[in-house]
C-alpha cells in the first residue's frame, strides 16, 4: 500500500511538473518589424491561458482540466533595419491546478521579427522567439514530503499579415509551438525524472494594437491551438 501511495503521489508531482511548462504561451504581437532602423522601445506584456492537458507519467495517463497559468514578461526591443528587429525578454509566470500552485518562476528569452513584404498599409512578415524557463515547488502529498525542479523550452515561430492604418494596427496568422524539458521530483528522499511532454504544436493568433501618442501602444491578443487559448495584452513605449 505504501508502494502504491508512493507511486500515486509521484504521478500527481509529476502531472503538476508537466502542467507547469505546456501551457505557457507568450504574445507574440505583429509578426513584422515595427521599429525604425536603430530605434528602441521597452514594453511589458501579460499573458492568462487555460486549457485541457494531457500528461503521462510513470506509463500512467490523465486529462488535467482547465489549468490556468499567467506569465509576465518585460521586453527591450531594438530596429536592427527597416525590415529587421530583434526583441529580449525577461520575467516569469505562476501557474495554478487543484492543489498546486506555483509564483515567480523565472523567464527569459530573445525573438526576431522580419518583414519579408510590403505594399501600401499592408505588410507580410515572419516572427521567431525562444524561451527558457526555471521552476521550482514543493509540499506535502498524502502525508509524503516533495520537491520539484523542472526546466524547459518553448519555440513559437508565426507567419502572416499585419495592417497599419493611423494609430490602429491589426495583425494575425498560424504558428508553430514547440515545448521540451526535463524535470526532477524527490518525493519522501526519492528522486524521480520525467519529461516535459507536448500536446499541440499548431494554432493561429489575432490581435491588435492602439497607438495613443507618437510613442505609446496598447495590445492584445489572442491564441489558440487544439488544446489551449491565450489572451494578453501589452504596452509599449517607443524612443
Amino acid at each position: 500500500m505504501k508502494i502504491v501511495s508512493y507511486l500515486f503521489g509521484v504521478v500527481i508531482v509529476l502531472s503538476g511538473l508537466l502542467i507547469s511548462s505546456a501551457q505557457a504561451m507568450t504574445p507574440i504581437g505583429p509578426s513584422v518589424a515595427t521599429l525604425d532602423d536603430l530605434q528602441f522601445a521597452v514594453g511589458f506584456g501579460y499573458s492568462h491561458s487555460k486549457g485541457d492537458i494531457e500528461i503521462s507519467a510513470l506509463g500512467l495517463k490523465a486529462t488535467a482540466k482547465d489549468v490556468e497559468i499567467d506569465t509576465y514578461m518585460a521586453n527591450l526591443a531594438l530596429g536592427i533595419s527597416k525590415d529587421w528587429e530583434v526583441q529580449f525578454d525577461i520575467g516569469g509566470s505562476s501557474f495554478d491546478y487543484v492543489d498546486f500552485s506555483s509564483t515567480g518562476d523565472c523567464a527569459w528569452g530573445f525573438g526576431v521579427k522580419n518583414t519579408l513584404w510590403e505594399k501600401d498599409k499592408i505588410k507580410l512578415g515572419a516572427a521567431f522567439t525562444l524561451h527558457w524557463y526555471e521552476a521550482s515547488d514543493s509540499g506535502v502529498t498524502l502525508g509524503i514530503p516533495w520537491e520539484e525542479k523542472v526546466r524547459w523550452r518553448e519555440i513559437q515561430i508565426a507567419v502572416g499579415p499585419s495592417y497599419k492604418d493611423d494609430a490602429v494596427c491589426l495583425y494575425g496568422g498560424p504558428f508553430l509551438h514547440f515545448i521540451d524539458g526535463d524535470g526532477d521530483v524527490t518525493i519522501g528522499g526519492i528522486e524521480f525524472s520525467g519529461d516535459i511532454e507536448q500536446d499541440s504544436i499548431f494554432g493561429g493568433f489575432i490581435g491588435g494594437r492602439l497607438d495613443l501618442n507618437d510613442n505609446i501602444s496598447l495590445g492584445v491578443e489572442y491564441q489558440l491551438t487544439s488544446s489551449v487559448q491565450a489572451i494578453g495584452a501589452s504596452i509599449l513605449w517607443r524612443f
